[in-house]
Order: C-alpha cells, then structure tokens, then sequence
C-alpha cells in the first residue's frame, strides 16, 4: 500500500507544489529546477510513455493477427509498417551525400548541380572558391551505391571524391533520406486522404445540426451559409442587396412564432425589403454596398468576433479546467492516475 499509494502521491504532490511554486520563489538553484530539470524529466517520462505505447500497439496487433479478429490482415500491415519506421530511424541513415575537393572544372560542376539544385551558378562557383575547391553536393541519396554512381560523373571535373552520411538523429531531419522518403510519399498523403474523408464527415454532420429545430440551430444554419460562401470566390459575386433580403426573410422565420397576424408579419418583412431595395438603389445597386452586408465582409466580421470571442471563452474555461485538475492532483484530492 505505501509504495503503491502513499510514496507516488507524496512524490506528486511535492514536485507539483515545487514547479508550481517555484515561479514565485526567487531562489537560482529553484528557478533552474523549474526551467529546466522539471521539463527534462517530462521529456523523458514521455519518451518511455511512447516506449510503452509503441509495445502496446505491437501487442494488440499481435493479438489480432493471432486471434485472426475482424480484419486482422490490417494488423499485419500495421506492424510491418512500424518495424520499417523504426528501421529507417535507428539502424539505416538512408542519407548520403557526396563531397567533391580538387575541381577542375568549376563551370561543369556548377552546371551538373544545377539538375539537384536550384542554387544559383555563380554562388555554386563562389562556394567552390571559398572552400578551395570543396564542395557538398547538395542531393541526397537513399542508397550508397547510387551516391557512388553519380560520383563517378563528378570525378570526371574533380580530383578526389567521397561518399559521406549524414550524423544519426540528423538524417531524420534531411530532405531526401529514407526516413524523410517515408514522411514525404506514404505518411503525408495518407494524411491527406484522412482529411479528404473528414470532409464528408463535416458534411454529413453540417446536415444534421443545420435542420433548423429552435434558434441556435437558425443561427448555426446562417452563419455557417455566410462563412462557407464568403470563403470562396463565388462568395464576392453576390451582391450585398441580395444577402439584404436573405437577411429580411430570417428575421421574418425568426419573429414568425411570436407574431400571430399575418397582415403584420407581411408588412415587417415588406418593410424590410423595401429598406433594402432603398439603399441599393441609393448606392447604384453596387454589388459592394452597404460594405457591411458585402458576403466577404460579413464572413471576415463573424470569424473575427463572434467566433473568436466564442473560442477565447472556450480556451478560458480549458484553463480554469487545467488550473482545478491541477490543484486536485496537488492536494491529493485527486488519485486517477494510481489507478483508484
């Protein structure tokens, strides 16, 4: 029970209370701590989180292919697929390069770069001078029997060529490496159609929040419309005097409930209308004016202070949901994550 219990939530409550704290305690050895030894030991707790996630994905996935569940051959995809990352990130750079010293000739080096590169001929001459006839070709090559190969075209205007790697944890980072291949053509796209397929999932969702039922529904409806439409070229075609009437005939299914005589109801929306076939009239009927019913306008109005306001208020309560979880935790009012 103490090492279970006891020990890990007094371990919690004494760090927290210290890295919260510690910003308002004017102590060199405290604030270090809270700046940056609290941070690295939260990077590495989370290094071994992903370590115990990546065996759990492996176990799961096992277990599937195992068990033959529904769709298990995916599994097998899944695994072979996480065994190929960790391949290209650990046990094969897949990023040579080659470094050319000796040139003879400037002017076709410069020109045989120029298929990799869109560096300017001159300033590949000007790096050749400063570095005395040294130069880093810059194109990458997953295999080092390639690099070898285009090298031999090198040599031709060179005196001394080497095939060289980049450092480990850099190549991760290289355009052109194996690793960089894998982020490029296979998670990038897959990436893309993930977000293609959530389109139509917003659609299909769109539909059923924008059925008007009550007011909010009404108000989600209109403001979507205007966003969706102000947001696309077609958005600025539409003239300001059309969204005017839209505007009249929402106002009128809005007060339509509350007014009872028809006659009045008729001549609200009628006045409406006249007021805004009045103003276009005044304006020349200008597709741009009044500039506030102008489709662009409204959209970049209603982005810009209903919804930020609406998503302020949203990160607002995040915070004070953070700040009350955090001081749960701190004084041990809170024990989900001993698993109680």
């Amino acid at each position: 029970m103490i090492l279970k219990r006891i020990i890990p939530l007094l371990i919690v409550i004494s760090i927290g209370s210290l890295t919260l704290f510690g910003h308002f305690i004017n102590i060199e050895s405290i604030q270090d701590f809270v700046n940056n030894d609290s941070t690295q030991w939260f990077d590495i707790i989370s290094s071994f989180a992903i370590f115990l996630g990546s065996l759990n994905l492996i176990k799961m996935q096992s277990l599937n292919i195992i068990k033959k569940r529904k769709n298990w051959q995916y599994s097998i995809l899944t695994i072979l697929s996480f065994i190929f990352v960790i391949f290209a990130g650990f046990f094969f750079r897949g990023s040579n390069y080659i470094e050319v010293s000796g040139v003879t000739d400037k002017n076709k080096v410069a020109e045989m770069v120029l298929k990799y590169s869109s560096i300017p001929k001159n300033q590949i001459i000007k790096k050749i001078d400063e570095n005395n006839g040294v130069f880093e070709i810059p194109k990458i090559f997953i295999l080092k029997s390639s690099a070898e190969k285009q090298m031999e075209e090198f040599l031709k205007y060179s005196a001394y060529g080497i095939v060289k790697q980049k450092k480990w944890g850099a190549h991760l980072n290289t355009d052109g490496s194996l690793f960089y291949w894998i982020f490029d053509y296979i998670y990038t796209p897959l990436s893309a159609t993930m977000f293609a397929l959530l389109a139509f999932f917003v659609a299909s969702a769109s539909y059923r929040a924008f059925r008007i039922r009550n007011f909010e529904a009404t108000l989600l409806l209109v403001s979507g419309v205007i966003l969706m439409l102000g947001r696309v070229p077609i958005g600025a075609l539409i003239p300001a005097w059309t969204i005017g009437c839209i505007l009249v005939f929402s106002f009128g299914a809005f007060i339509a409930p509350m007014v009872k005589n028809r006659k009045i109801l008729f001549g609200i929306i009628l006045l409406g209308l006249i007021i805004n076939f009045s103003l276009a009239f005044v304006n020349g009927f200008n597709p741009q004016s009044p500039s506030f019913l102008f489709l662009p306008n409204l959209q970049s109005w209603i982005f810009n202070v209903p919804t930020s306001a609406g998503a302020r208020a949203i990160m607002i309560g995040i915070a004070l949901g953070i700040v009350g979880t955090s001081l749960r935790i701190i004084t041990g009012l809170e024990r989900s994550f001993l698993g109680e």
